[in-house]
């Protein structure tokens, strides 16, 4: 507990992260493609020493305001493309001149709209001219009452340029400050050579317990009870 963790994060919890991902989300990816985090708004700031201050970014509008903040703080430029009501209209998409593409495909915050299936290709074909990628802000899909997850833009794309994103915020709790991310096997040697000398900001005793409730079947348990209730509850207002 007392020594220092790896640069990336525990690999007792990414490993875990690497695992359950393959499991829950269709995502395989090796520990060294994870980065643990102290929240959305760090991994934000990472994004861009990833890609660099003349990236320019595109994001949902609305979207949730820290988005567009830690990116302008960053250096980087941001354009907002308007929602429709199954995720970016297609006109505004097709315009953007930006070079990544920041999306919440599940109940995107604060207007609640999830991408149609149609909509997530419609992303995948535009992020497929080269050097174009996607941040994927998985937040909050756990709870998706549909008895079948919502697949991830990271398992659809055969194109390996897809960031996937997610915390512990809403799963576990609002104050515990964990997040991270699954880059694409592409941006690993970029990140160790841009980013890896900044060390892991999460303690590591936080990451062992996050590792353990992943590893023993706990979290899962969680999820799935209050993915029950709220099904109920559901039912019971004749949703």
């Amino acid at each position: 507990l007392l020594e220092k963790t790896q640069n990336k994060g525990c690999i007792e919890l990414r490993d875990a992260l690497s695992k359950y991902l393959a499991r829950n989300r269709s995502i395989h990816a090796d520990p060294e493609q994870i980065v643990v985090g102290s929240g959305a708004e760090y991994l934000y700031s990472f994004i861009v020493g990833i890609f660099g201050t003349e990236t320019s970014f595109a994001l949902e509008s609305p979207s949730y305001n820290k988005i567009k903040q830690v990116y302008r703080m960053a250096g980087a430029g941001c354009e907002m493309l308007p929602l429709g009501p199954d995720g970016i209209e297609s006109k505004a998409l097709s315009e953007s001149k930006a070079d990544v593409l920041h999306i919440s495909p599940y109940r995107s915050f604060p207007s609640g709209v999830t991408a149609s299936a149609s909509k997530k290709y419609e992303y995948i074909r535009w992020a497929a001219r080269p050097g174009h990628f996607i941040v994927e802000d998985d937040f909050e899909s756990e709870f998706s009452i549909s008895r079948k997850s919502e697949e991830t833009m990271f398992s659809l794309s055969k194109a390996d340029n897809v960031i996937y994103m997610n915390t512990f915020s809403k799963t576990i709790s609002p104050s515990l400050r964990v997040g991270y991310m699954v880059l694409p096997k592409c941006l690993v040697d970029r990140f160790d050579v841009r980013l890896g000398f900044y060390s892991c900001t999460v303690p590591t005793f936080e990451q062992l317990v996050i590792a353990e409730l992943i590893n023993n079947g706990d979290f899962e348990r969680h999820i799935n009870r209050v993915r029950r209730n709220q099904r109920r509850e559901q039912t019971k207002i004749g949703v």
